[in-house]
């Protein structure tokens, strides 16, 4: 099921609706919406020796899963501040030295809604603090990139990212 999928009534004045091709458009009173990726923002974290961080997920989609840490921008949230606020939130860190790494495309299905996710990413240096996991992370650990647990990854695209962090063309 799609963002728009399963809309039957227009939020602003209630009467009835049809999405069509991502699109709701409301005969009544005018309003509009588009259907649309969810915009998140994550960090390869890198410890200084080459390992990265990877976070279990605490919760579904996914639960118990690696996933790299991160989350979804708040409304008008610039990416980069997401990345710096999601780590601190849930590792309890700092980073520092972080440049885009780039942007990757996913899906995944939640409580029946099928989300679209734009995934910024972006690789940094872990700068400081206590690594403790926190909100919706279970554990935190620092893998070697041959220790990655490929099989146990939360999301298809987090072997390119990787991958792209290590300056590798694939995966």
């Amino acid at each position: 099921m799609g963002e728009l999928d399963g809309w039957k009534h227009c939020p602003v004045c209630a009467a009835e609706i049809a999405p069509a091709d991502g699109a709701v458009e409301c005969s009544n009173c005018g309003f509009v919406t588009f259907a649309h990726s969810v915009p998140t923002g994550s960090a390869v974290v890198d410890d200084g020796e080459g390992r990265v961080l990877l976070s279990r997920r605490a919760h579904d989609p996914f639960a118990g899963m690696w996933d790299l840490p991160g989350g979804f921008l708040e409304e008008g949230e610039p990416p980069l501040d997401c990345v710096r606020r999601e780590l601190r939130e849930e590792a309890g860190i700092e980073l520092v030295d972080e440049r885009l790494l780039g942007i990757w495309m996913d899906r995944y299905e939640y409580k029946r809604r099928l989300v679209a996710t734009l995934n910024i990413y972006y690789a940094a240096r872990f700068a400081g603090g206590t690594l403790e996991p926190a909100d919706d992370v279970s554990e935190l650990r620092w893998f070697a990139p041959d220790e990655v647990p490929l099989d146990e990854l939360a999301f298809g695209h987090i072997p390119e990212v990787l991958s792209a962090a290590r300056g590798n063309e694939n995966p």
